[in-house]
């Protein structure tokens, strides 16, 4: 028999179907004899689930040993949900059992929330594209710690007008979105104007891989994606 009265059950279930997902989205289990009173799994990805326990607080056995006083030892309702607020595994106390459930709400939300943003949690690290560029930086330009010099500024923003006039063929012979191909235009732009604010080798890096990311969003084929790093490298030459 579960440890868990009916209408906490209940309540538990109910809390289920909340946002995109319902409870038969969750396998539920309410195990009886144990300090575990309600464990819920995503069915799709097992790997979020909430966990309502009770706990036991306080209580140290060395206290007598080190001649202190032991802390006396209670029983409180713990929640252990993945993903957490902010960390993928929390852990809340409560005061009450109500209080614990309510936690369920909360942790669909979180569910929901890791889920939508976890393609972007994949792009965390530097595509091997991106990072030959950025490496190619560090070997081609002298004295990156410096401004750039008038002529400098003049060749760079003639290679940078060349670049336009390459989105508007592109748009043309690779069939880029007129929309993506004003956002680059727009960097571009914007990057004309840094060849005054930041040293040589922080704008290559900055525009440069702000750029390379826009072409490869782009050009999303291989093929695009060589384009797109071809283009860009032609910056540095």
């Amino acid at each position: 028999m579960p440890n868990l009265k009916n209408s906490i059950i209940s309540e538990i279930l109910n809390n289920l179907n909340y946002g995109d997902f319902c409870r038969e989205d969750f396998t539920t289990d309410f195990p009886g004899g144990s300090s575990t009173l309600a464990k819920l799994v995503f069915s799709s990805m097992p790997k979020y689930e909430f966990e309502i326990e009770e706990h036991v607080t306080g209580g140290n056995r060395f206290a007598v040993a080190l001649m202190q006083p032991e802390t006396e030892r209670k029983k409180v309702i713990r929640t252990i949900e993945s993903p957490g607020d902010y960390r993928n595994d929390e852990y809340h106390t409560h005061i009450n059992i109500s209080d614990a459930v309510d936690r369920i709400t909360n942790c669909v939300r979180n569910i929901r929330e890791d889920l939508i943003h976890s393609k972007d949690a994949v792009r965390t690290t530097i595509d091997d594209i991106t990072s030959e560029f950025q490496s190619s930086i560090n070997e081609n330009i002298d004295n990156p710690e410096q401004y750039f010099q008038d002529q400098e500024k003049i060749d760079l923003i003639a290679k940078l007008d060349e670049l336009q006039k390459r989105v508007e063929s592109l748009e043309a012979e690779m069939g880029i979105d007129p929309k993506q191909a004003k956002v680059i235009e727009t960097a571009i732009e914007k990057s004309k104007v840094d060849v005054d604010l930041y040293p040589k080798g922080v704008w290559y890096k900055t525009a440069g891989t702000k750029l390379m990311k826009l072409f490869k969003e782009a050009l999303k084929t291989k093929e695009g994606r060589e384009i797109a790093s071809d283009i860009i490298k032609r910056l540095i030459s």
